[in-house]
């Protein structure tokens, strides 16, 4: 009996691993010569061999795809490992959805998922350490162990050496903690582990820019938030304005000769503030743009409407799935803060339906319950599913 009840489970993982190896390594590269596609655009190959030759002074990018592309040592090893870590994330979204299959088979089959592993970039990683430091933190809710509340520290600690999006998130799980009564001393660990991992490299950091504060990396943040609040595009990366945004990047430049790449990350930060002071109104209904680029436009603009069908589909059935499990308990609250958390940091940024696949592994987990037959109405039952 036991191994008919996980015979569902297996199925996905192996539908999961076979659909992006096979894309990976067979559909991709026509598709490649066929669109141009660069399948290192962020140029982490060379990063990566400058750790392989012991002279690693990059700031722009967080340490640990780097590594991981170091390690790997060549693109068909990069791709091979990440189809295996996208497998695995399609088990840990089967135990953030209380062991239901549903949710493995949404993630296993998600197209932009299978899509991403061809590339030679963080976001499969990323999701990767995101959803485990999520799985981790529920479990530390539900039980509050100061260990849990510490390994969670940890991976959150992983998820921004990964990329700095979520520096400030813990502010968020105090919040929930206030309202759901959670002991503040747990979030106190969670923080004291995240800032322990993250400090030698914020010290490695401050040794190579000789003195710059800088926790993480740059991540070239400023000038994609320029690129995404600059007016006259509409915050757009591609189209027939392109040129627009990069003949003010390079004014910006110009400008500043000598600047550092931090102080010149900080001036486009400032100069995307302007450009939002000079026009709060345009500002405003841009942000709104954002949102909805963020689940459904992505900047090539490839078949839109298959994008538009399939984001649609997930998030009507993470709509059903919320609605039955209401009233929602501390995990959802959670997890739906986390969902908001990225949307509004991208929408103040740049968006890109490419920046909603770190939480569409929660929208699949949460979207199962829209097959059960019968409604929960707490997370509780979701743990003792467990």
């Amino acid at each position: 009996m036991r191994a008919l009840a996980l015979r569902p489970l297996w199925i996905c993982l192996l539908l999961a691993l076979v659909a992006r190896l096979v894309f990976a390594f067979c559909v991709f590269p026509i598709l490649q010569q066929r669109w141009h596609l660069r399948e290192d655009g962020d140029g982490y190959a060379l990063i990566a061999q400058t750790i392989r030759e012991g002279h690693y002074s990059d700031i722009t990018r967080g340490p640990v795809y780097p590594m991981f592309v170091a390690a790997a040592a060549s693109p068909v090893v990069v791709k091979f490992l990440q189809a295996l870590l996208d497998t695995v994330t399609c088990w840990l979204v089967l135990l953030l959805a209380g062991r239901n299959w549903k949710a493995a088979a949404l993630w296993a089959v998600y197209p932009f998922a299978i899509w991403r592993v061809a590339f030679i970039n963080k976001e499969v990683l990323l999701t990767f350490l995101l959803v485990a430091y999520v799985s981790t933190q529920l479990l530390a809710l539900r039980r509050g162990k100061l260990w849990q509340w510490l390994a969670a520290g940890g991976l959150l600690a992983l998820v921004n050496l990964c990329k700095p999006t979520f520096l400030v998130w813990p502010l968020v799980v105090f919040a929930i903690a206030l309202l759901h009564r959670v002991p503040l001393s747990r979030v106190a660990a969670l923080v004291v582990a995240m800032v322990a991992v993250i400090a030698p490299w914020m010290w490695r950091n401050y040794v190579v820019t000789n003195g710059a504060v800088l926790p993480v990396a740059t991540e070239q943040g400023g000038m994609t938030t320029f690129i995404g609040n600059y007016q006259p595009t509409l915050g757009l990366w591609e189209g027939p304005e392109k040129s627009r945004w990069m003949l003010a990047v390079a004014e910006i430049r110009s400008q500043h000769p000598g600047a550092s790449v931090v102080d010149l990350d900080r001036i486009y930060y400032a100069a995307a503030l302007e450009q939002i002071m000079r026009s709060p109104f345009r500002a405003t209904e841009m942000f709104v743009r954002k949102c909805g680029r963020f689940w459904f436009l992505s900047a090539a603009r490839r078949e839109q409407v298959l994008s538009f069908a399939v984001q649609l589909a997930y998030l009507t059935l993470l709509g059903i799935g919320l609605w039955r499990r209401w009233p929602w308990g501390a995990e959802t609250v959670l997890v739906l803060a986390l969902i908001a958390y990225v949307m509004l940091i991208h929408a103040l940024s740049y968006a890109d339906m490419r920046f909603s696949l770190l939480v569409m592994p929660l929208v699949c987990a949460w979207a199962a319950a829209a097959f059960q037959t019968t409604s929960r109405s707490t997370d509780a039952t979701v743990s003792a599913a467990r």
